[in-house]
């Protein structure tokens, strides 16, 4: 969770603060990545303008399809990281935003290989089912994961939720569309056409591996290798099963209610137990992860439980004090004082009107961030007044 350090009642917000407010919350290092690599969206087959789901939809399908659990092709691995590596960067806002203006490069001048999966957790998301991923992708981004210990589970899964900023500040319950990959209720998990049974492979006698003998300086030398016809398997379908394609598995989309808890914020985790995938081999299912977005608001910017907004005052207000209007989150008026001689920039705070705290803990504070209006198009006698006041001004002792 972000955390901005509290103002006093009445003093200038951090330097960089409307910088903050109109570029965004990100402070991104810039190290180099690799260069050569093909178009994330070619990659994931979707189009430039597809949605968040229709990512998700895109990445699952093919990470399920190349993943060396399933897929014992020699650069099933391979593809699975440039998969996994496109959708870590277009299912966030801010690096793909960065990607579709200046493409690969620019990505590569702003985040690291580690800095693009660092917020995409691959141990959470493919569970104790894809345990060995933990060396592939150690190895691929310079870190080395612990697998896990314990039964076997299945695989997590990841769903993006957007919020407005009002949403995540009153929470309640959602209700979501969750697609998970089933038995195919056909074939019953084979893949095999309903009333054929997939053949034991004649290459590797079932074993999903080939041995290899050669004889060398009087050393019989035995290699084992991935069976090339069946992949693997260990078996092969004559007769695929029409619904699934051969797979053995469907995907079947669920609504699921969700309690989103006041407060939530950007790269939080609203973990759901036992509703990701189901296990291939009989083991506990995975969980379900909710990560929410929350959307730019057009009044409010947040900073961990704070909230800060702009309000314009006039220079007389400023320069002699006044009270004004502003309205909440909630949508209630609320008043706030402006001392005499408030300079534009000044952060004027209200105690417990931000966000809500988790677990029920109070609320952040809310600061008002003038901006001081400078008078244009002024009458006759308005200009007459400021001149003469430029005058007494001028004539007044200088205050040490």
């Amino acid at each position: 969770m972000r955390y901005v350090e509290p103002l006093s009642d009445a003093r200038t917000p951090p330097a960089d603060f409307f910088s903050i407010l109109l570029v965004g919350r990100n402070r991104i290092g810039t190290v180099p990545i690799t260069e050569t690599k093909r178009d994330y969206y070619e990659i994931l087959g979707v189009d430039r303008s597809a949605t968040r789901d229709q990512l998700k939809q895109a990445y699952r399908q093919l990470a399920l399809k190349y993943h060396p659990d399933r897929n014992k092709e020699p650069d099933a691995t391979a593809k699975f990281r440039e998969i996994a590596e496109a959708y870590a960067v277009l299912s966030d806002d801010a690096k793909r935003h960065e990607y579709d203006a200046t493409g690969h490069a620019g990505v590569g001048e702003r985040w690291t290989a580690d800095d693009l999966m660092r917020d995409f957790q691959f141990g959470d998301f493919f569970g104790g089912r894809f345990d060995d991923l933990s060396s592939v992708f150690g190895d691929f981004f310079g870190q080395r994961t612990r697998p896990r210990s314990g039964a076997s589970r299945g695989v997590d899964l990841r769903y993006d939720l957007d919020l407005t900023l009002e949403e995540a500040s009153k929470g309640g319950e959602r209700e979501i569309p969750i697609t998970r990959s089933e038995k195919c209720v056909p074939c019953a998990g084979s893949g095999a056409k309903p009333g054929t049974k997939p053949k034991p492979c004649p290459d590797c006698a079932g074993t999903g591996q080939t041995q290899h003998a050669k004889t060398s300086k009087g050393m019989r030398v035995v290699t084992l290798t991935t069976c090339s016809r069946c992949n693997g398997r260990g078996q092969l379908i004559e007769s695929p099963c029409t619904t699934c394609q051969g797979n053995g598995y469907e995907f079947v989309t669920h609504r699921l209610k969700v309690q989103i808890p006041p407060g939530v914020d950007d790269g939080m985790m609203i973990r759901l137990a036992r509703q990701g995938e189901p296990n291939a081999n009989g083991g506990p299912p995975g969980d379900l992860l909710i990560r929410p977005h929350l959307r730019p608001h057009p009044s409010f910017d947040r900073h961990g439980d704070n909230l800060y907004m702009v309000k314009k005052v006039t220079f007389p207000e400023a320069a002699l004090g006044t009270e004004i209007s502003v309205t909440g989150l909630g949508g209630e008026t609320l008043r706030v004082t402006v001392p005499a001689g408030t300079q534009s920039g000044t952060a004027l705070r209200l105690s417990g009107k931000g966000m809500p705290r988790l677990g029920g803990k109070g609320k952040g504070d809310l600061f008002v961030v003038t901006e001081v209006r400078t008078p244009t198009n002024l009458t006759p006698r308005q200009r007459i007044l400021l001149e003469e006041f430029i005058v007494q001004e001028a004539e007044r002792p200088e205050q040490g």
